[in-house]
């Protein structure tokens, strides 16, 4: 087997991102979020503080989740990549999160803790209004912090869903951030190879537009030609046949004494038939007839005014220069 070939099929290995055991010089973002915790000895909730890093889990896990975040924006960084604070708007409510910003693509990203489905236990207040209303509902189960931590796209934007790692029984969060990572490139990567293809593709249009327009300009320009063509040969025919005319005036003429009057005709005439004679003066391709939309049309079989328009205000090609925009010599 080609060795090049089996090495690109071999997929590419995902790197390792080293969890600190203790936070001693932490990212600038971690350490915000730090002052930002609060005084919740329960849950810890920062989504609603602008630059630091978006928590909503147990007190006891923050610890755990700032040295993994700190792992993970501190790798990015080091990979060459930005890492900011972002705040969106979604339906008219700010959220907020840090992204990983890869060749101007922003991920952004928030930590939660995972919650696990319980049944619900109804409090004596909501027992009481059961009771004075069988109408009300009480909820059947209530969302129960499970000590499991998930980093991804946060819960309000856009982008929810689009990527997350969790804990699960198989690993730990801190094994998959190397896969996070890895993920923001390749996802990176393929959106940059559709925008190459959408370009390439909307080039090629564009060129076969301009060809179809090239060629109709080369059929205007050759028509033009072809009109003032035929004017000169109309006007070298009609000069060939006054000069005939005079020349046969001039023989009878000769028959006789011909008058002063006959002799002016007769010399206007000749002069006439010099000025108008266009093999009396070099040959030259005429001006090249207007270029704008609306003396094209009918040489295009499209709207014009939905194509792009490769000509200037004075008529010049502006398109590919490959292209062959007149007629060939």
């Amino acid at each position: 087997m080609d060795e090049e070939a089996e090495k690109a099929a071999r997929p590419e290995p995902v790197p390792v991102i080293n969890v600190p055991d203790v936070l001693n010089r932490p990212h600038p973002l971690v350490r915000a979020t730090r002052k930002a915790l609060g005084r919740s000895r329960t849950m810890v909730d920062t989504r609603g503080a602008p630059e630091v890093i978006p928590l909503l889990l147990s007190r006891p896990l923050v610890d755990r989740a700032l040295r993994i975040m700190d792992a993970l924006l501190t790798e990015a960084e080091n990979r060459g990549y930005q890492v900011e604070a972002h705040t969106e708007l979604h339906r008219g409510e700010p959220v907020h999160s840090v992204a990983v910003v890869i060749r101007g693509r922003a991920f952004p990203l928030s930590l939660t803790e995972l919650t696990t489905k319980v049944p619900h236990e109804p409090t004596p207040e909501e027992i009481r209004r059961q009771e004075r209303n069988r109408w009300t509902q009480v909820p059947k189960y209530d969302e129960k912090p499970n000590g499991r931590l998930s980093v991804g796209a946060p819960a309000g934007s856009w982008q929810h869903r689009s990527y997350s790692y969790s804990d699960s029984p198989r690993w730990t969060l801190e094994s998959r951030l190397g896969h996070l990572l890895q993920g923001f490139e390749h996802s990176v990567a393929e959106a940059e190879r559709i925008q190459r293809e959408k370009e390439l593709r909307e080039a090629e249009q564009q060129r076969r537009q301009y060809a179809v327009i090239a060629q109709a300009r080369a059929r205007q320009i050759e028509e033009h030609r072809a009109e003032i063509l035929l004017e000169q040969v109309q006007a070298w025919r009609r000069a060939a046949e006054i000069r005939d005319f005079c020349r046969a005036a001039r023989a009878r003429a000769d028959a006789s004494t011909p008058s002063t009057g006959e002799l002016q005709c007769l010399q206007w005439a000749e002069e006439y038939a010099a000025k108008t004679d266009p093999l009396l003066s070099p040959l030259a391709p005429p001006p090249d007839p207007s270029a704008d939309r609306e003396s094209l049309r009918r040489f295009l079989k499209a709207d014009p005014a939905t194509s792009p328009w490769p000509f200037d205000a004075r008529g010049r090609w502006t398109g590919p220069a490959e292209i062959q925009t007149g007629p060939r010599p």
